[in-house]
């Protein structure tokens, strides 16, 4: 079972101004999944990536009624915009 904090729409001004919210993402493993929170400049939509724990991941499910964010990793070679 995966942990999520219980304060997960945190919001904290950064240096420059702008907002980051903390959004729990899910890490699509393929046969394993985890949550993790991760810092973006607003709402993530499909398509953008982060860098997380030594990977890159991309969102590949926006979050509906259902389910959040879901996220799965880059292969590696793949060019990264």
């Amino acid at each position: 079972m995966a942990y999520v904090p219980s304060e997960v729409s945190r919001v904290r001004p950064s240096k420059r101004g702008l907002r980051e919210f903390s959004v729990p993402v899910i890490l699509d493993h393929g046969d394993q999944a985890r949550v993790a929170t991760v810092a973006f400049g607003g709402s993530p939509q499909v398509g953008d990536r982060f860098h997380l724990d030594g990977a890159t991941w991309e969102i590949t499910r926006a979050k509906d009624f259902q389910r959040g964010y879901v996220a799965r990793p880059v292969k590696p070679g793949v060019c990264v915009h």
